[in-house]
């Protein structure tokens, strides 16, 4: 589960009591949660596309000084100069055209106003001990994003992509999310197998004959047979950056 005081770290000695704050690509709304008690008794909006994520996050994370609305980083139905700070976890990467997403962020910021951004960077990943099947089922998976547009190298981006959009004061930096634990390497397992089965990819294999289904079935048992070793470990980056609307505070 998403938590304010993890996925939004970087980006807390931004915010104050009070301020308005838009937390966009919301999802289930558990940060956005968090953030609206950081500066209370300011006002946070939560937005995403999702009209079914918007649903299940004003009923599973309401709070006071919270709303939530369905809207899209590309084209925020927010005037400009409107918000104190912005923020976007786990949402750059998914986007087409991310620096358009970003100048979208820029516009709705007042002067002064403060952006955080985060999201992973695929091509960081670190995996011991590894095998080629591992790291084929990582490739696939890249493929995968960036058929639908994705990109999953994303997070080396955000400095330049803050910049382009004339975003100054800026930060980036980089955390690791690893799985060194027996909990952690049974939960990066079940995360490539939800990747390996989900249906749209097993399609898109066969079809672009990026894998078939012996080939998909050896990368799953290599993330079994990986799991089973005692020093399994597998660590990547989340990167995030910060930055400031040009103007005064």
């Amino acid at each position: 589960m998403r938590d304010v005081n993890v996925d939004a770290a970087f980006f807390l000695p931004f915010l104050r009591p009070g301020m308005t704050l838009l937390d966009v690509g919301c999802g289930p709304g558990s940060i956005t949660a968090g953030l609206a008690g950081l500066i209370a008794p300011g006002r946070v909006i939560g937005a995403d596309k999702d009209p079914a994520r918007i649903e299940t996050a004003s009923r599973d994370a309401a709070a006071d000084g919270v709303s939530y609305r369905v809207a899209d980083v590309t084209a925020l139905p927010f005037e400009d100069d409107h918000f104190d700070a912005v923020f976007a976890n786990a949402l750059i990467e998914h986007l087409p055209d991310p620096g358009a997403g970003v100048k979208e962020l820029m516009r709705v910021l007042k002067p002064g106003g403060a952006v955080g951004v985060r999201c992973p960077d695929w091509s960081s990943a670190l995996l011991h001990p590894d095998n080629d099947l591992m790291w084929a089922s990582i490739a696939l998976r890249n493929r995968w994003q960036q058929h639908r547009g994705d990109h999953p190298d994303a997070g080396r981006l955000l400095r330049g992509l803050l910049a382009e959009a004339g975003f100054v004061d800026i930060n980036a930096d980089a955390t690791a999310q690893s799985h060194g634990t027996d909990d952690g390497v049974a939960e990066g397992v079940r995360y490539m197998h939800s990747i390996l089965n989900d249906p749209e990819l097993v399609a898109l294999a066969r079809e672009h004959g990026w894998a078939n289904e012996v080939e998909m079935e050896e990368m799953r048992r290599s993330w079994v047979h990986w799991a089973a070793q005692p020093g399994a470990f597998s660590s990547f980056f989340w990167c995030h950056a910060t930055g400031r609307k040009p103007g005064r505070v």
